[in-house]
């Protein structure tokens, strides 16, 4: 992973961000730094615009169980966290 999107995650864990932007970083797979620990657990809403993602981890639900809002650019998703996680998932924006 890039240290510029390490430093983006680490800053948005000790300050308990409740919004994180990672639009526009040519991100291939899903950050997994953003699932370990207990760190972003705060976290309401991610922004994933323009990226390259094919997948969202399984056990997205649980490592951001705060998450109401993902907004990611994805040509096939596996799989996606139960509607009860989501209020808003843009595929297309």
């Amino acid at each position: 992973m890039a240290s510029e999107l390490c430093k983006t995650i680490s800053v948005a864990r000790l300050e308990k961000h409740k919004n994180l932007f990672l639009n526009y970083r040519n991100l291939q797979h899903f950050p997994l730094e953003l699932l370990k620990d207990e760190g972003l657990q705060y976290l309401e809403r991610l922004y994933m615009k323009r990226n390259s993602l094919t997948t969202l981890p399984e056990n997205l639900a649980q490592k951001l169980p705060n998450l109401v809002e993902l907004r990611t650019t994805v040509s096939f998703v596996a799989y996606c966290c139960s509607t009860q996680c989501l209020q808003t998932f843009d595929l297309l924006s």
